[in-house]
């Protein structure tokens, strides 16, 4: 007869969730209460070190009930999702306070009006978000209560010091295959650094202001942009920093700063979004979720994310873009050989035996000029103006829309190429210029 074996899965029995799940449980969120407990104190912002030990419990206990299941099980799903909502909040109130306490040490070109500006919108939304940790943690305690935790006698030590909360990798050298010089570096890290920009803020200007800033701006495309910039400000720190040619070219320490203002405002936008898509619409349908419910609160959300995620990044990296245009010219460089430029164009239906492959292919010629590639944008996709193919491609898919109207395209690449390329199309096939205008963020920005 075969050995019976048992399932790699086994349901707990009540007694089995009462002596053994609830037990361990307990003492997983015993620091957890500790430290909750000293933030309720608290009168005045939290240092850094006391956040970073909420993160590092919280952690620990959403690794613990998720190995349990607890998001499927109706008795401990509410536990969870507190657990949860506190991870994403307490993100914000970590990256909020970690720009207020690091401010002074950035070097920024900015007016002292709008660098009070800019504290003092970070210094409402850390204490908003405080605020709103603060009931969560009083809900926790609460429904921890129901489950029968009694109050420990943990005490919360400031153990870990900045050092500790640093997170330490290794250089990100996977894709350099041959040795560069530093003046090399600069002009990789600066062109990266504004191609990347330049992506960001059209995508900012050309979301649709009508729709819900949730449905444009997602965790997914707020994901995406943090690992791009926290990628450049590793590259940056693994080859200029602390090297002669930073200490050459002092305006490199201010595009430092705007790569690393701009990473830490999109982890907060990041943990906004996600909280909202994550407990927003799924625990509003549980009638004891009060203080989460309470906390997604669209207006708040969408102006913590419109006012300060979009609108200061945006504010910082076009400063970077300025200022990258001053260390090409310090280099002795042509700047705008480099610096990203963006143009809508126009091109009218009636011109359509006009925009055709004879005619319009010596854009690659133009675009071929320069070191740095141009791009053509229509209907999603990307085409590279130095490209014959990609052209011959591009060409005939833009005639068969100019058939019934006038269509859109984007040109983005070096300024001087752009403004090269958009003067041909207008002498060519009439197209004229659409300005660029950032509906999202309700302020025009011409990039």
């Amino acid at each position: 007869m075969a050995k019976k074996t048992d399932s790699l899965v086994k349901i707990m029995e009540d007694r089995e969730i009462e002596k053994e799940f609830l037990v361990d449980l307990q003492l997983t969120t015993r620091n957890l209460f500790a430290i909750l407990e000293e933030l309720s104190r608290k009168r005045n912002f939290p240092n850094r070190e006391l956040i970073f030990a909420i993160m590092r419990e919280v952690d620990e206990i959403e690794t613990f009930l998720d190995d349990y299941g607890a998001s499927h099980n109706k008795k401990f799903f509410y536990l969870r999702e507190l657990i949860g909502s506190i991870r994403w909040i307490n993100i914000v109130i970590f990256q909020g306070l970690h720009l207020l306490v690091r401010l002074e040490s950035y070097h920024m070109e900015i007016s002292p009006e709008d660098k009070e500006k800019f504290k003092k919108i970070l210094k409402k939304t850390v204490s908003f978000y405080l605020e709103e940790l603060k009931k969560l943690a009083v809900e926790l305690k609460a429904e921890a209560a129901k489950h029968g935790f009694k109050k420990g006698e943990a005490k919360f030590g400031e153990q870990k010091t900045l050092v500790e909360m640093q997170k330490r990798i290794l250089p990100p050298d996977l894709n350099e295959n041959v040795v560069k010089e530093k003046e090399e570096r600069v002009f990789e890290v600066l062109i990266k650094f504004l191609e990347n920009s330049e992506d960001f803020n059209i995508f900012v200007c050309n979301a649709n202001a009508e729709e819900e800033i949730t449905e444009v701006v997602t965790e997914e495309v707020l994901e995406k942009y943090r690992s791009i910039f926290n990628q450049m400000e590793s590259l940056y720190d693994t080859y200029l920093k602390n090297t002669e040619v930073e200490r050459k070219l002092y305006d490199l320490r201010k595009i430092r700063s705007y790569m690393a203002i701009t990473l830490h405002l999109l982890e907060i936008g990041k943990a906004l979004v996600h909280f909202y898509e994550r407990h927003s619409d799924k625990v509003s349908r549980y009638s004891t979720a009060v203080q989460i419910s309470s906390l997604v609160n669209k207006r708040n959300i969408k102006g913590t994310i419109r006012e300060l995620v979009l609108a200061y990044s945006m504010l910082f990296l076009l400063k970077g873009k300025d200022i990258s245009g001053r260390i090409f010219r310090k280099m002795g460089r042509d700047a705008d050989e480099f610096i990203y430029s963006t143009k809508m164009m126009i091109i009218p239906s009636h011109r359509l035996e006009d925009f055709h492959l004879r005619p319009v292919m010596p854009v690659t010629q133009i675009a071929g000029k320069y070191d740095i590639d141009s791009h053509l944008y229509y209907n999603r996709n990307k085409y590279n103006l130095k490209s014959p193919i990609e052209m011959a491609i591009a060409i005939p898919d833009i005639r068969e829309a100019l058939a019934k109207e006038n269509v859109e395209i984007m040109i983005q690449g070096p300024r001087k190429s752009v403004v090269e390329l958009c003067e041909f199309l207008k002498e060519k096939c009439g197209a004229y210029e659409k300005t660029i205008v950032c509906n999202l963020i309700s302020s025009e920005v011409r990039l």
